[in-house]
């Protein structure tokens, strides 16, 4: 049974400009899929491709100054405004990109239980919670104590609680290690084997080819290819696309080129390193650990990476090292002495989540500004764009957000960088290129970076050795 169609879909924007010139953008034009019951439809693309536009099309969430034309239907229905209005969050559920999209003043299992559509609410969430591997007493947390991993697992409940028709992932795994990560996805493909139709709008190709049944790939806001996740493979010849097979071929374990960790691991150390030693950290006094005894030496000029579980505490020692946290044990140290309290610290993070670590009223000619300004070598090594500097943060993509973040990052007093997770939202292409931009201006200044990542490929690329936290 056919679930969805969408037929010559278009998405267009009107934007003011200095001197409150309107200027119209289109973002989505002629798209087209199909999405039965019982099948999952990965679909990929670059950042700013329309892949979020889509979800919010059909689920009725389009900005104001969103025009749309083509049409959209669910299970043999035209998908009207009052028909969106009565479907989501019920027959249609959304598991959204951002986790912003919990609500921060309710305690997670309460959010999970206003979704359960049928049976015990209280009996649904703690079902659900022991599925998606969460602890019972994460149900009484906020979502602010929780990491980023568990907040998507929290996520993903909630939609799987609602019993809906059709679901919508829109990038729902970046941030789980890989057993979560398997985990998730095999969730969704039950979801999809008890009947459900389920779209996965998704960066990761590489997970997406395990679990998909059809793979649509976006390009400039069309679709240049649908396929059967079995073409995914080899050197991608059964791939029509080039568009396509040039995704498939910049994944880190295909073709992507060689980042050599041991060319800037030759670079002598100068001006001292980063120090950790025997970290702890516990949210109170009668809170248990989240960790202890983490101790982490990085020079300038090194690559380490950082992996561990989802939930570990990986995210809150990167804070810790930036001064964002105070350790409950244990002390840092940057060429043998105490961070600076005040002005610029020298060592800077990247979040994961670029959306939450940006002000939405500064535009990003604004927020670069934070950094230091970025001369325009780096806005071209990161791909940034010249008309995105007057733009505001929800103008843009969050690939294109990210980008902002790691140029703001790399001010003139930046000594040491921590990535957390950076990557994850991006496609393979852009990927790639962020990381040859950043490892390249890392080798320049001889700064010391810290990888915090999941990707297992990835790491063995990037890092000259590796930690791993563990709880």
């Amino acid at each position: 049974m056919q679930v969805l169609e969408v037929k010559d879909l278009a998405v267009s924007f009107k934007r003011y400009e200095r001197g409150f010139r309107q200027k119209e953008t289109d973002v989505i034009s002629g798209l087209n899929l199909t999405l039965n019951a019982g099948e999952i439809l990965a679909v990929v693309g670059a950042s700013g491709s329309g892949k979020s536009l889509l979800a919010h099309a059909v689920l009725g969430i389009l900005p104001d100054n969103a025009a749309m034309s083509g049409e959209i239907w669910f299970e043999g229905e035209p998908l009207t405004p009052m028909k969106q209005a009565a479907l989501r969050g019920k027959a249609i559920a959304f598991i959204p990109q951002s986790v912003t999209y919990l609500d921060p003043l309710m305690r997670v299992g309460e959010q999970v239980r206003t979704s359960v559509r049928t049976g015990d609410p209280a009996v649904e969430q703690r079902r659900v919670f022991e599925r998606y591997c969460l602890r019972p007493e994460a149900a009484k947390l906020y979502p602010f104590q929780l990491s980023g991993g568990m907040m998507r697992r929290v996520m993903v409940s909630m939609a799987a609680v609602s019993g809906a028709r059709l679901i919508i992932a829109d990038e729902p795994t970046p941030g789980l290690d890989p057993a979560s990560l398997a985990q998730a996805l095999g969730h969704l493909r039950e979801l999809a084997d008890a009947g459900a139709a389920v779209m996965l709008i998704t960066h990761d190709l590489e997970s997406s080819v395990t679990v998909a049944d059809r793979i649509a790939v976006f390009h400039a806001g069309r679709t240049v290819e649908v396929a059967p996740a079995s073409a995914f493979a080899g050197h991608g010849d059964a791939l029509r696309h080039p568009y396509s097979q040039a995704l498939w071929r910049a994944l880190p374990q295909n073709e992507f080129q060689q980042i050599a960790g041991s060319r800037l691991a030759s670079v002598s150390a100068s001006g001292g390193s980063m120090n950790a030693d025997n970290i702890g950290f516990r949210y109170g006094r009668k809170q248990p650990w989240l960790f202890r005894g983490m101790t982490l030496s990085l020079s300038p000029g090194e690559i380490v990476g950082l992996s561990g579980t989802s939930g570990s505490g990986k995210t809150t020692f990167a804070r810790i090292l930036a001064g964002y946290e105070r350790p409950f044990e244990g002390n840092v140290t940057i060429h043998g002495a105490p961070p600076p309290a005040k002005g610029f610290h020298p060592v800077q993070l990247i979040f994961q989540h670029p959306e939450k670590s940006v002000n939405p009223r500064w535009r990003m000619r604004e927020m670069l500004r934070e950094g230091g300004e970025a001369d325009e070598r780096m806005m071209e090594l990161l791909g940034i764009r010249e008309e995105w500097l007057d733009r505001w943060p929800h103008e843009l993509s969050g690939g294109e957000l990210q980008r902002f973040c790691v140029a703001r990052a790399l001010g003139p007093g930046t000594r040491f960088l921590i990535a957390d997770e950076i990557t994850t939202m991006l496609d393979a292409i852009t990927q790639a290129q962020i990381w040859h931009a950043l490892l390249q201006i890392a080798e320049e200044r001889n700064l010391g970076l810290l990888v915090i990542s999941h990707d297992e490929s990835l790491l063995k690329r990037l890092c000259t050795r590796r930690i791993e936290l563990t709880r």
